[in-house]
């Protein structure tokens, strides 16, 4: 649960408010993008552990794990999550992450994931 404090008291923000946003921003991705765990296993929208959310002094810092098809562009979707996520986090919380970064932990091209690892950090 991530906590802010305003004139009017605290707010309480449960972790499933921030999984159901990055949740909305792969499915955005007309299925060339699907959640996958830190260890490069598939996850679908199963809750939990296609992302890591910590709460830093600094604000949210999230990590997305992510297998994309092949061919797709890597920059889009990436670019697309991370503005969909850093968006949408900040219009529900009232302030934006202090980080968001995918990792790509595979590419699928049928039915063969080729394993990598390839990080994409936060829009620039």
């Amino acid at each position: 649960m991530f906590n802010k404090e305003t004139e009017l008291g605290k707010i309480h923000f449960p972790v499933s408010v921030i999984e159901r946003i990055i949740k909305d921003a792969v499915s955005g991705c007309d299925g060339k993008v699907t959640l996958e765990n830190y260890k490069g296993r598939y996850m679908g929208t199963v809750s939990g552990k296609g992302w890591d959310i910590v709460e830093t002094e600094e604000g949210l810092d999230l990590v997305i794990y992510i297998i994309i098809a092949f061919g797709a562009g890597i920059s889009k979707y990436s670019k697309q999550i991370i503005e969909y996520v850093t968006d949408n986090v900040e219009n529900v919380m009232g302030e934006s992450p202090h980080d968001v970064r995918i990792i790509i932990t595979g590419v699928q091209s049928g039915k063969e994931i080729t394993k990598r690892h390839i990080e994409i950090p936060e829009r620039s």
